[in-house]
């Protein structure tokens, strides 16, 4: 089965759909929200499983809507991933499927003996698809969009959140346990980012604010 690119809608019916700020307030919601998943893991794994499941989604955005060099043609599925972060409404569809598939596969991952980590990982892919189909909606574009400066410094933020995770384990995951050692410090450590990134891009200059955004358009 092969997909022809020149059925896919190029442009909505119900206005203006190149939403430019969807995929800094995506990155900045995964941020935000990866945390709060990680007090449903039980082990080591699951929370290696989460952190690069939030890895390959940033790296995965940016490269999608990563600035094409002369000459350059990007691949089918860079483009449709491309359109449908700057064209959502017009891809609502495919946005609407993601969610459904990933509600059966949780419901598959909740009947699994040992399905901690998938159960997990399809709760991360409910709650981005959820997010795009809300972020379509003007009322709740804004108060998400608020998220966008998150996204912009993702790479800092991403950094920070698995140093902080890693130093957490190792120093207090053998007295108070994965819960209170580790997933709520790490919740509230979003929240904090997601609180400084506001205020450290809004003192920013105009240039450098351009600069982080292209920065994270290339990461």
């Amino acid at each position: 089965m092969t997909l022809d690119l020149a059925r896919l809608p190029r442009q909505s019916r119900a206005g203006s759909v190149r939403r430019l700020e969807l995929p800094d307030a995506l990155r900045g919601f995964a941020l935000l929200c990866a945390p709060v998943l990680d007090l449903l893991c039980t082990s080591a794994l699951e929370f290696a499983v989460m952190s690069a499941a939030l890895l390959a989604l940033l790296l995965g955005v940016s490269f999608a809507t990563r600035v094409d060099g002369p000459g350059e043609k990007p691949g089918a599925v860079r483009l449709i991933a491309r359109r449908m972060l700057k064209e959502s409404v017009a891809y609502r569809h495919l946005w609407v499927r993601l969610l459904q598939a990933s509600l059966a596969a949780g419901l598959v991952a909740v009947a699994l003996p040992q399905g901690g980590a998938p159960l997990v990982l399809a709760l991360f892919a409910i709650c981005i698809a959820a997010f795009v189909l809300m972020f379509q909606q003007l009322r709740w574009r804004r108060w998400l969009r608020k998220l966008s400066p998150m996204g912009c410094i993702w790479s800092a933020n991403y950094l920070v959140q698995v140093l902080f995770v890693l130093g957490l384990f190792h120093v207090l995951e053998p007295r108070f346990g994965l819960l209170l050692g580790v997933a709520v410090p790490s919740v509230a450590i979003a929240v904090l980012q997601a609180v400084f990134s506001c205020m450290w891009l809004a003192r920013s200059r105009p240039a450098a604010l351009e600069r982080v955004r292209l920065g994270g358009q290339a990461g």
